[in-house]
């Protein structure tokens, strides 16, 4: 492969993950001729027209989504190559990361320093939502998602489960009593969750002498981000399920108390996911110390 022919490639994939040609030239330090030209050129090559282009936003084609879903894992592998027998050897460029809200509050953020101190020319650019994302429509490197996985186009590194906690805030458990079984449960306000990919309501999930046993409570509140929801909880507008890892210390503290230890919620599955076979380097050293933090 020519040397421009690579660096083509490399600045279509970041106008794709960018949005734009403009902020392709500025993320690449390149002159935004100089982007337009090198897609030309790419499209000139391939005999196809990999992006439709107006003054407001950036559409790839059918063959475009093709080239860039086949294109970035090779783009991937090159770049560790590259890194693999340069003159120090050190990590750098950019990752691109998703994971949920909780997590990234709570946990990944208050800790990056100490990544850093061991990687400093690595460039993360994190997204926090519990909306599930697309790896390759985002362009993202990896994403950390809880849960069973559905069937997809990428590879999964188990990180462990996560303890799952049923609790409410004093005032709410003053005002309507704890409930001591499934049955008194049913006479609950709960603060639901949302799936926004599913448009559905989840269970609520309890191990019993028979069994898992899903529950569908009734409740005033349906919500889809983690931050949102245990501030319900503190308001005592209901009970909460959610992962033991951040309710922790509000139970520590007494904001929120246990119900039903009785009737655990089963753990639930942590995974890493990324787009090919090929683990990058980077992508390796972020989930061994994503993995050592959990």
């Amino acid at each position: 492969m020519q040397i421009n022919l690579f660096e083509s490639i490399k600045i279509f994939i970041e106008i794709v993950e960018s949005g734009s040609f403009t902020q392709a030239a500025e993320n690449l330090q390149i002159h935004r001729p100089a982007v337009t030209k090198a897609v030309q050129q790419l499209e000139q090559h391939c005999g196809i027209r990999l992006m439709q282009r107006t003054t407001r936003r950036i559409n790839l084609t059918p063959d475009g989504e093709e080239f860039y879903r086949r294109s970035k894992p090779l783009l991937a592998q090159t770049d560790e190559l590259l890194e693999s027998f340069g003159p120090d050897c050190a990590l750098r460029g950019q990752l691109r990361v998703d994971m949920p809200i909780a997590f990234a509050v709570s946990l990944v953020v208050p800790n990056l320093p100490v990544f850093y101190r061991e990687h400093p020319d690595i460039e993360i650019i994190l997204s926090s939502s519990d909306r599930r994302q697309d790896m390759l429509r985002d362009g993202l490197d990896c994403v950390l998602r809880m849960g069973e996985l559905d069937d997809g186009d990428y590879i999964a590194r188990p990180m462990g489960n996560i303890k799952m906690t049923t609790c409410a805030s004093p005032a709410y458990l003053a005002v309507h009593g704890t409930p001591k079984n499934l049955d008194e449960l049913q006479q609950h306000q709960a603060v639901n969750w949302f799936n926004s990919s599913s448009r559905q309501i989840i269970p609520w999930t309890f191990e019993t002498p028979s069994g898992a046993v899903e529950v569908n409570l009734p409740g005033k509140l349906v919500l889809d981000n983690s931050e949102t929801y245990i501030a319900a909880g503190l308001a005592g507008l209901g009970m909460l399920q959610g992962m033991n890892l951040f309710l922790q210390p509000y139970l520590e503290s007494g904001l929120l108390v246990e119900i039903m230890p009785d009737y655990p919620a089963p753990s639930r599955k942590l995974s890493l996911l990324y787009p090919h076979r090929h683990l990058s380097r980077k992508v390796r050293v972020f989930a061994e110390w994503l993995d050592n933090l959990l």
